[in-house]
């Protein structure tokens, strides 16, 4: 699908230039970000706009800003193609983030839902009782958005398959079930074994944050 910016400044942009700045050295690809900010803005937040219209205007900058970050990443970890078209990518990205930013907020709209379910459904059990006391030490809902505030960090392939496991919550679902979801959402084939690892790496990036937070594992268990 070709997007069509409608801006003017996208004529003026060089494209093949700023493919090569991009796999150059950090400060070409420092430069590379600024032409790309100097010339897209207009155009990637009218896409990012598009995608998700019911996004806020600071919604829409913190998207705008991660659309730059996964470039520069992208460009940092030599994962950057010289060779493919440079619009399509970068336009690409702002509609994944986009979509990514849509789901985050509709993801913590239901993580309330499911901890107001449990909180009501084992009142009166054991683990209710469990559950009260994890609650009366910590703040679910604070955990939760700080496994949020993680996985938007991480790289892109291993908050794609992170993003899944935590859309699903609480099915725990086959490393075929992501497969799944994640082409369903972007289109992406993953192997079953690049998912594996993505969620391998991913799940401890979540375990180091929330030990950070204050959490232990008798406090959100084992993270699979």
């Amino acid at each position: 699908m070709k997007e069509n910016p409608g801006n003017n400044a996208v004529t003026d942009f060089d494209a093949d230039k700023v493919s090569i700045l991009l796999i150059g050295t950090e400060d070409e690809q420092n430069e590379a970000i600024r032409l790309i900010d100097k010339h897209l803005r207009k155009p990637v937040a009218g896409v990012i706009r598009r995608v998700a219209p019911s996004l806020r205007a600071e919604d829409l900058c913190d998207v705008y800003q991660d659309v730059i970050l996964a470039i520069l990443q992208s460009a940092r970890e030599q994962r950057f193609d010289a060779n493919q078209p440079l619009l399509p990518f970068i336009f690409t990205i702002a509609r994944r983030r986009a979509i990514d930013r849509v789901r985050r907020k509709s993801r913590k709209t239901a993580n309330e839902q499911v901890l107001d379910v449990i909180a009501e459904t084992l009142v009166d059990t054991k683990v209710g009782e469990a559950w009260r006391s994890v609650a009366s030490k910590h703040d679910g809902r604070r955990m939760l958005e700080a496994i949020g505030s993680t996985i938007s960090r991480l790289p892109e392939r291993q908050r794609l398959v992170a993003s899944v496991v935590v859309d699903l919550f609480p099915e725990t679902p086959t490393l075929q079930r992501i497969q799944e979801e994640v082409h369903r959402g972007t289109g992406d084939q993953l192997t079953v074994v690049a998912i594996k690892s993505a969620w391998r790496e991913g799940r401890k990036k979540i375990r180091e944050q929330l030990v950070r937070e204050g959490y232990t594992e008798r406090d959100y268990g084992d993270i699979e």
